[in-house]
Parts: C-alpha cells; sequence; structure tokens
C-alpha cells in the first residue's frame, strides 16, 4: 500500500491509481466503510461497492487533469477538499466538480465519503 501522509501525496496515488486501472492500489485509498455518491444514482456504501463502481469504467477513461483542490482541516485527522478534475475517454473531456472528507488512519490520508458530479456550463 502506498503511504498517504499528506493531502497532496493522496491527491498524487489516486490519480495513478485512478490512471493505471489498478483497483486493489486505487481501494486502498479509501476506509473500508467509504461512501461515493458519483456519476450513478445509487449511492456507492463500502470498499466493495466502490470497486464495483470504479471497475465499470471504460480502459481509456483516464484523469486528464486533478489540480490540489482547496483543502481544510477540520481536525487533526480530518479534512475536507473540493475542486475539479477533467476525465477524459480518448479525447472526450468530461469536468466534474470532486468532493472528499478524508480520515487520517495509521498516519496516512484515507478517503471516507466522496462525491463527483458532473459539471454543466463548461
Amino acid at each position: 500500500m502506498a503511504k498517504t501522509p499528506t493531502i497532496q501525496a493522496l491527491l498524487e496515488e489516486w490519480i495513478a491509481a485512478f490512471n493505471s486501472h489498478d483497483l486493489d492500489r486505487h481501494m486502498a485509498l479509501y476506509t473500508e466503510d467509504a461512501t461515493l455518491f458519483g456519476s450513478v444514482d445509487e449511492l456507492q456504501i463500502g470498499r466493495n461497492a466502490i470497486r464495483d463502481y470504479f471497475g465499470g469504467r471504460p480502459p481509456s477513461m483516464r484523469v486528464q487533469t486533478y489540480p490540489m483542490p482547496h483543502t481544510r482541516e477540520i481536525s487533526r485527522d480530518i479534512a475536507v477538499t473540493a475542486g475539479h478534475v477533467v476525465f477524459a475517454d480518448g479525447d472526450n473531456p468530461s469536468p466534474y466538480r470532486m468532493t472528499w472528507v478524508l480520515a487520517r488512519q495509521d498516519g496516512n490520508w484515507k478517503i471516507t465519503q466522496h462525491h463527483g458530479s458532473p459539471q454543466f456550463g463548461f
């Protein structure tokens, strides 16, 4: 498992894991009981559901850009982020708004709640 002692390290590892389509690597960045509200109507609860969600992506889907989001530490071990990511399937960009709630566990930041929604009017 990758070490994510900073939120920047978590973001970089999330992008690398997403782009590699390595689901084990990707799921290691989420808490066991994490939730994801992505681009489908159903709330994904737990790593297995989140794995199934990300496992359904086309092989050509990748993160095109994901600059460091606005980050606010709520406490020593809890933080929230809000920012924009652009996914791309080939040459077709798909901009999203992205928020995470993060928890530090054993010195590493992990995603405990993840929300992504398409950005319209770009």
